[in-house]
């Protein structure tokens, strides 16, 4: 009897012995970054002025845009490429592009599109065409993969891009500097030289203000 008992104190001994501490039963190995397939831009490429024209050019457009913003969607499909044919691509005016996003698919999407590298207004042009196809839906996520997927961003770099939070504050902050430097509060919102223009105005409303300036 007392070698049973003396066996059964033993075993449990070992048991105690053997079993985690804390709560949570165990430790967990600390989450890794994903590896993109090629390397991402460096922070500092990533969070640069996305501009477009001459930096000489006598009027200069800033724009806020959430990539989840249909009316800023409207205006980059529909009437920016013609306000670039005439003003940007003549020297006449630079364009720049900031973001402002919305809600967490916008903030997805800034990433991504800034991860893209050289090919930032490219990818931009393919997220705001297909926006319909992923900013509404709850995998997101999976939807801008399948949009950048052809212009070379693989799943891998997609997820690595999304695991920098040094760019998503970066970008947030961008966000925060609207505000704080021009009011903004709505998208899009556009700076012309400094009169700052709130909402999609047609092609017309827009030259008429650039050509104010010139």
């Amino acid at each position: 009897m007392r070698m049973r008992v003396r066996r059964v104190v033993h075993t449990l001994a070992l048991l105690v012995a053997l079993a985690p501490s804390g709560c949570g039963g165990g430790s967990t190995p600390p989450p890794t970054t994903p590896t993109p397939t090629t390397p991402l831009p460096a922070l500092s490429a990533m969070l640069s002025e996305k501009v477009l024209g001459s930096p000489t050019a006598p009027v200069s457009m800033i724009g806020y845009s959430s990539l989840t913003c249909s009316h800023c969607a409207d205006f980059h499909l529909v009437t920016f490429p013609a306000l670039k044919t005439s003003y940007i691509d003549t020297g006449r005016m630079k364009f720049v592009f900031r973001d402002f996003p919305l809600n967490e698919p916008a903030i997805a999407a800034s990433m991504v599109a800034r991860c893209s590298g050289d090919r930032f207004f490219t990818t931009l042009d393919a997220l705001f065409s297909t926006q319909a196809s992923w900013a509404f839906i709850s995998d997101y996520t999976g939807g801008i993969k399948s949009v950048v997927a052809p212009l070379g961003m693989t799943s891998n770099d997609v997820d690595a891009c999304l695991a920098s939070t040094d760019l998503r504050n970066g970008i947030l902050s961008m966000k925060q500097g609207g505000t704080e430097e021009h009011g903004v509060n709505a998208t899009p919102t556009f700076v012309i030289n400094g009169v700052k223009v709130v909402g999609a105005l047609s092609y017309a409303e827009f030259a008429s203000i650039i050509q104010s300036f010139q």
